[in-house]
């Protein structure tokens, strides 16, 4: 049947901190933040309620109404969609809040102190039992959020898990202050996909966003990560813009060439949260010039350029109008 929806609402969850969703994504105009179940640590999940608020979610869709929170969401699709998925095939994980940079723009930076000690269940025995009951699709997609990856102490032993299990791709996001020899199994074997933010094109600017010395390291190890990827999109180096603080073109400049150095093909563009959620029907016209900006530069200098989610809603509007 034809109406509007979207993967993860056909076969998606999202463990967070406190509670299982069923999507990751927050900058709708609706919020996003689909909860399912609140309060959870990491008990067994209860599928059929999973399954069931999916069900809710799409008999509203195929009524022509959209659930509140999914409002207004670019990534909703009308089409054909089989609505018979009793499966998992998108996870995302976001369980766990210990991290070895302190950026600027993150939520945790209220009392980093109590989110780096925050103790964090284990997901490792819900993807076993995802596998036992054969709810998990080998088609799938994983990405892993955080916190920083190579802190959680189960990490290694999931990721060889989703590899074993056949997942072709799992994505990861990584500071990329201490190198994992498992994300670079990863890359090699072509199934991994890293995203490493670097917010800067100087060691200055790098450290006044992550607000820890770890420009040379970083370089480094995305050099030495993309060495060793087999596919040429393997390693993404992102850049969030902070207005007021990392945006000029100069910045943006040193990225890319930083970028195109050290042997990587891709880059990702993104907005600040907290800035964007406050003015997403009024971004000033200059904000929009440097997304239009980098991505010309990019494309001269041969690298392939892309929008992350909140700068992708955010530039949909601006999509075909004259400039």
């Amino acid at each position: 049947m034809k109406y509007k929806s979207c993967y993860w609402i056909e076969s998606g969850i999202n463990f967070d901190t406190d509670a299982y969703k069923v999507c990751c994504l927050y900058s709708s105009k609706g919020g996003g933040n689909t909860v399912v179940q609140d309060n959870y640590k990491g008990e067994p999940v209860d599928w059929d309620k999973l399954f069931a608020f999916k069900k809710m979610m799409k008999d509203m869709h195929k009524r022509g109404e959209i659930y509140p929170k999914c409002e207004g969401c670019i990534y909703l699709k009308e089409q054909d969609w089989n609505d018979n998925h009793t499966k998992i095939s998108m996870i995302n994980l976001d369980y766990w809040t210990k991290c070895n940079s302190r950026c600027s723009y993150c939520h945790t930076m209220q009392d980093k102190e109590k989110y780096n000690k925050f103790k964090n269940y284990n997901f490792l025995p819900v993807l076993k039992d995802m596998i036992k009951r054969d709810i998990l699709r080998p088609d799938g997609h994983v990405s892993f959020g955080g916190g920083e990856v190579t802190l959680l102490k189960e990490f290694d032993k999931l990721l060889n898990i989703f590899m074993d299990y056949g997942f072709p791709l799992t994505r990861i996001h990584s500071s990329c202050i201490k190198y994992s020899k498992a994300i670079e199994k990863g890359l090699k074997s072509g199934r991994v996909d890293l995203i490493v933010s670097v917010d800067a094109g100087s060691k200055e600017m790098h450290e006044k966003v992550k607000q820890v010395k770890s420009y040379d390291k970083v370089w480094k190890n995305l050099k030495k990560y993309a060495s060793n990827q087999k596919s040429p999109y393997g390693v993404k180096v992102k850049y969030i813009l902070i207005p007021g603080v990392n945006d000029n073109k100069n910045e943006i400049d040193l990225w890319l060439k930083k970028t195109k150095e050290n042997g990587i093909n891709f880059v990702l563009h993104e907005i600040e949260s907290k800035w964007f959620y406050s003015r997403r029907d009024n971004v000033p016209e200059e904000i929009i010039e440097y997304f239009y900006y980098a991505e010309k530069k990019a494309r001269e200098i041969g690298l392939h350029y892309e929008l992350y989610e909140r700068a992708e809603h955010m530039m949909s509007f601006y999509k075909g109008k004259e400039r």
